[in-house]
């Protein structure tokens, strides 16, 4: 594509030494830089792009877009722009042809519950026999490739070339979790999205956003940018819904258990494995059983039904796909024990995802909670007393260990959970994670139920600069198949 074609809407202030060039990729990654690439400059939260355009050069870039002007070593096209990462987004929509134009874009935002209403959702649109592209927190699946996540929403660029892919391979639907960090980041400008949906709000990213306004304020961003053809799927029963509201002009569907809503549930029976509800859509009910425990997958159930509504299927076809949706890894997921009590890990990692969750699991056992759990390093600080009071209000007996601790020292997240703890309340200290595991399993009896939480699917651990391999799943399974002292 020649770089005229790419830049020719692009807003820009000047541009130096211009040729009409071929340009074959784009990246803001110098690494990542091949010959006859764009490289796009972009000031991160922790590295500069502008210090590696004589990088690019090297490697072979064709053009450089950047904030400011650069002298570079050799006379290629330098275009400068107010902001490189909205130029990113534009230049790969147009790079790429603006795939999002040739699918139906569902995208998932809120604190909790985009994975779960993203799995559910595309189960039910494949249930209609139409193959889904998914991105998100886990995996991007791109019908049988899959790619695992390096984030929940990619860069603007990436995010481009996976749509297009998935118009490639024929695709009529797409699936996204969209992060609050992809919407302040213009990741998603250029995404046509046909709806959007919001899950919940509760504090996270404290670090990043400053301000619980400026998270919601992220959030919105999805739907800000929404046709009056498009659908907003709202939580009824959530009071920030409301400014989501008022600044789309969407048409809504609203869903939830307690307040007036489009779509509604009550729950009727649940169990250890699988929750059944009534649900009810313009008078018409229908019972459906959730392969899932707990309140709040109910209303990730809810979301994903709104979603797929506002596409067009029936619900016929949206209980099937509901009730035979597979599960979702490290997302209340149980790992096989045969010792008398129960083992569940789980991705809750914010205050008000740990204490839904244990709430869930609370009036399913007739044991004690056992609970592992820890906070990461280098971000919301603010959160880790709220961990420490939820998980004394909430379990039995629990261990404070190692989440991904990067460059913090463990000990000194642990003090900062341990704040929340109310004073003579007993607990164990554990900086290894593995050690936590092994201790809680070991105390476990017959009826108890041990939860680990805070890392669901993922299999590393960061600890500093290192990347180690880590699976909670696995560390259970190896612990109970090696300890035949765990009774």
């Amino acid at each position: 594509m020649k770089l005229s074609t790419l830049v020719h809407h692009l807003e820009s202030g000047r541009t130096y030494n211009f040729s009409d060039v071929e340009i074959t990729g784009i990246t803001n990654d110098s690494r990542k830089v091949r010959p006859g690439y764009i490289f796009v400059a972009i000031k991160g939260h922790k590295a500069d792009g502008h210090n590696f355009i004589k990088k690019s050069l090297e490697n072979g870039a064709q053009a450089v877009v950047s904030e400011e002007r650069f002298c570079l070593d050799q006379k290629i096209p330098q275009i400068i722009v107010c902001n490189t990462r909205k130029a990113l987004s534009y230049l790969s929509c147009c790079f790429y042809n603006n795939p999002s134009q040739k699918i139906n874009v569902v995208g998932i935002t809120g604190t909790n519950g985009k994975t779960t209403t993203a799995f559910l959702t595309k189960s039910i649109i494949e249930k209609a026999g139409y193959e889904t592209g998914l991105i998100g927190t886990i995996n991007y699946h791109i019908g049988k490739k899959i790619i695992p996540a390096q984030e929940t929403t990619p860069e603007s660029v990436e995010l481009q070339r996976l749509i297009a892919e998935m118009v490639v391979a024929k695709m009529k639907f797409a699936v996204m979790e969209v992060s609050s960090h992809s919407t302040v980041q213009h990741r998603i400008e250029d995404i046509n999205f046909k709806t959007a949906v919001f899950t919940n709000i509760s504090a996270e990213h404290m670090d990043y956003h400053k301000t619980i306004t400026n998270y919601l304020d992220a959030k919105i961003g999805l739907f800000k940018n929404l046709t009056r053809d498009s659908f907003a799927i709202l939580n009824a029963d959530d009071e920030f819904s409301k400014y989501f509201a008022d600044k789309t002009s969407a048409k809504i569907l609203w869903y939830g258990i307690k307040n007036n809503a489009d779509i509604k549930a009550e729950i009727c029976r649940e169990s250890t494995s699988n929750t059944m509800i009534k649900l009810n859509y313009s008078g018409t009910e229908t019972d459906i059983k959730i392969p899932f425990m707990g309140l709040h997958n109910v209303y990730n159930t809810l979301a994903s039904v709104a979603s797929t509504i506002s596409l067009g299927f029936e619900l016929e076809v949206i209980k099937a796909g509901i009730e035979t949706a597979p599960v979702i890894p490290g997302r209340l997921e149980a790992v096989p024990c045969k010792r008398g009590f129960r083992v569940v890990v789980d991705y809750a990692h914010t205050p008000h995802a740990l204490e839904t969750v244990l709430y869930a699991l609370k009036n399913q056992v007739k044991g004690r909670i056992l609970l592992v759990f820890g906070c990461g390093g280098d971000r919301d600080k603010e959160k880790r007393p709220m961990m420490g009071k939820v998980a004394d209000e909430n379990s039995d007996i629990f261990w404070i260990t190692n989440d991904n601790p990067r460059s913090e020292d463990p000990i000194s997240i642990i003090e900062d959970i341990k704040a929340g703890i109310k004073p003579g309340r007993t607990f164990y200290n554990q900086t290894n994670r593995k050690k936590a595991i092994e201790e809680a399993l070991a105390e476990a009896k017959s009826g108890d139920l041990v939860l680990i939480a805070g890392k669901g699917h993922e299999k590393y651990q960061i600890i500093k600069d290192t990347i180690i391999p880590f699976d909670d799943r696995e560390v259970v399974k190896k612990t109970l198949s090696n300890n035949s002292n765990i009774l």
